[in-house]
């Protein structure tokens, strides 16, 4: 990700209020890393991962749970595509085992390209 030498930056999460901000001189990235722009609203990391759990279910149930844990896998699979089945398992706190074929089926859906991992 580029960054420059500009003066203080900050942006704040549409959905829970963090404030990611640089210093005035410090190196700025284009935007916080995992952050992105939904329509004119900046959302954070985490946000985007609840988002992302949250259309899968809200309910509680194992079957429910299930649900939410696959979706978190699928957006950091597209989120980041290139990484590890090992970073995806960490980052959805989940097994390595269980990445595997969820990232196969984004490659046979077309979602995710064939040359990732």
């Amino acid at each position: 990700m580029a960054a420059t030498k500009t003066k203080s930056r900050t942006w704040t999460c549409a959905g829970c209020g963090v404030v990611a901000s640089y210093g005035a001189g410090a190196a700025t990235p284009v935007r916080p890393e995992g952050w992105a722009k939904e329509g004119r609203e900046w959302r954070c990391l985490r946000c985007r991962r609840e988002d992302a759990m949250d259309r899968a279910s809200t309910g509680t149930t194992s079957e429910e749970r299930a649900h939410r844990r696959r979706a978190l896998t699928e957006f950091e699979l597209k989120r980041d595509p290139d990484a590890s089945d090992q970073q995806i398992a960490k980052r959805a706190r989940c097994s390595t085992a269980a990445v595997r074929p969820v990232r196969s089926a984004l490659v046979e859906q077309g979602t995710l390209p064939s040359s990732a991992e």
